[in-house]
């Protein structure tokens, strides 16, 4: 009798199939449940098979942040690296709010951009490499090109690294009339240059760039190409200011005059 009164009452105990997802505080809101495996279907954010996160919780309770292509990762060929990852690698996720803290120097809602510094200091754009390929102001100079079409192999960071493209109150580029410096530069375009000018000293004119490499480039100017020469090397420049000081006999806003009588400054 003792027997099948305890068969009874294991008949009657719900097993943990029956229980569904009550162990997993039925999913928590974020999913629905098998009750088949009493195992949580996680919504899309909340840890669903398509999401991709380093960490997924069983019952639903943490989000996942924004993935993005990898900074660094291992690569699985010759050609392909830079698989898709929570917060692109270069943050961490607060999993109560589902939005990565990028590192610094980094943007985005999955940390996938770089961050132009101060942003360019107001006197130039943050700019996109692809963007800037395709420009012939952009440093280093180089004729206009592309940067693009292959984001999973050779163009993988197209529209993740941003530099700034300084402003300029001449135009800039490797043609006639174009000047190879801009007035603003710098990584984050916070100095300008001086006032340009020919030498008065030399026979030569500094301020022809017609034949010459460009800094950092392998492309030449044309011919009527132009160099900026700050203070037509007779002064120094301030380039918090883009004002020069003269040395002495040489005046004007590029010291590109002679006097004997001119103190400098």
């Amino acid at each position: 009798m003792r027997h099948l009164l305890l068969l009874l009452v294991l008949a009657f105990l719900p097993s943990s199939s029956a229980q569904g997802c009550g162990m997993l505080s039925n999913c928590n809101g974020h999913g629905t449940c098998t009750l088949s495996t009493g195992k949580c279907n996680c919504y899309e954010g909340w840890g669903a098979d398509t999401d991709i996160a380093y960490y997924k919780a069983p019952d639903c309770s943490k989000r996942v942040c924004p993935a993005g292509r990898a900074w660094g990762d291992v690569p699985t060929s010759a050609t392909s690296a830079h698989a898709l990852t929570e917060c692109s690698n270069r943050g961490t996720c607060d999993r109560g709010s589902g939005a990565c803290t990028c590192f610094p120097g980094f943007a985005g809602d999955a940390c996938q951009r770089m961050k132009c510094p101060n942003d360019c200091s107001g006197h130039g754009q943050c700019l996109n490499v692809q963007r800037m390929a395709s420009m012939t102001n952009a440093l280093p100079l180089s004729n206009a090109t592309t940067y693009q079409g292959y984001e999973t192999t050779h163009t993988w960071d197209e529209d993740m690294v941003y530099g700034c493209v300084c402003d300029s109150s001449w135009t800039v580029g490797l043609g006639t009339g174009e000047t190879q410096q801009s007035e603003w530069f710098g990584n984050d375009c916070s100095l300008r240059r001086c006032p340009t000018g020919d030498d008065p000293r030399t026979a030569a004119d500094e301020t022809d760039c017609g034949g010459k490499k460009a800094k950092y480039s392998t492309e030449k100017g044309k011919i009527g190409n132009k160099c900026h020469v700050d203070c037509s090397n007779r002064g120094t420049c301030d380039y918090r200011t883009g004002t020069c000081s003269c040395y002495t006999g040489y005046f004007g806003q590029a010291c590109n005059e002679m006097s004997a009588l001119a103190t400098g400054g």
